[in-house]
């Protein structure tokens, strides 16, 4: 993950064939992803994207964020260097931090913060209905990492909820010149779809926010578990003191 930095575009179909173009002359191979969003963030990756398609894949339920967004029906492009085309001034950036929260939630502001208003109005409804196969996904997963904890589904799905309303929300941040830079609240398995947070369909209005992968970002996009990255997502005049 040394000097790891990954930049993110939303397109259409025509910005899509353009940023190809651009990455094609250069000798880079594009690859295109249609099932987990995530794998375009591999550090290994030198340019991808992703089809709208993907959003409906693998991590349906957990994804169906981006199918209720304005982001619906896009295409994401995720380079290691920037475009230089027009249309194509402003991506999201991440990259590594060293980022330590000052604090997370106790188990009543977790609760607390699944009860804001904005986030219970931009839910989507299949957000509250997991397939049986994700708490045996999770199950293995917290059984061969947690040996020391007992597994809790509901608790954790709450965590995942709560985690996705900080940033829309926000409870738990830092300032930054006065402006608000949330932050996951808590490690990798008890966060989720990390990918809305990084490719800024949640948290959409936070020049910089601080996301931890969830574990799926983790197994499919190798990113490092429990560990912070941040999210540039304005480089207009007036915000370079954030970053």
């Amino acid at each position: 993950m040394s000097n790891y930095r990954k930049f993110c575009y939303w397109t259409d179909f025509r910005g899509l064939e353009k940023a190809k173009e651009e990455f094609g002359g250069r000798g880079i191979p594009l690859g295109g992803e249609d099932r987990i969003p995530c794998r375009v963030l591999r550090s290994s990756s030198e340019a991808g994207f992703v089809a709208p398609q993907a959003w409906n894949g693998f991590c349906k339920r957990r994804t169906s964020w981006q199918r209720k967004s304005k982001m619906a029906e896009k295409f994401l492009f995720v380079a290691g260097s920037p475009l230089s085309l027009p249309g194509f001034e402003n991506p999201i950036v991440i990259e590594e931090s060293a980022f330590v929260p000052p604090r997370l939630p106790t188990s009543d502001e977790i609760f607390a913060l699944t009860r804001s208003e904005e986030y219970r109005k931009r839910r989507p409804a299949e957000w509250d209905k997991p397939d049986p196969y994700e708490e045996d996904f999770y199950k293995r997963w917290f059984g061969r990492n947690r040996t020391n904890e007992s597994f809790d589904f509901g608790k954790m799905l709450l965590s995942h909820s709560a985690n996705h309303a900080n940033f829309i929300d926000p409870k738990f941040f830092v300032a930054i010149d006065g402006a608000p830079v949330p932050y996951s609240i808590s490690d990798s398995i008890h966060v989720c779809s990390s990918c809305l947070e990084f490719f800024n369909i949640l948290g959409e209005g936070w020049p910089l926010k601080y996301v931890v992968p969830c574990i799926g970002a983790v197994q499919f996009a190798r990113l490092p578990a429990d560990r912070y990255l941040k999210v540039i997502t304005d480089r207009r005049e007036g915000t370079e003191a954030l970053f």
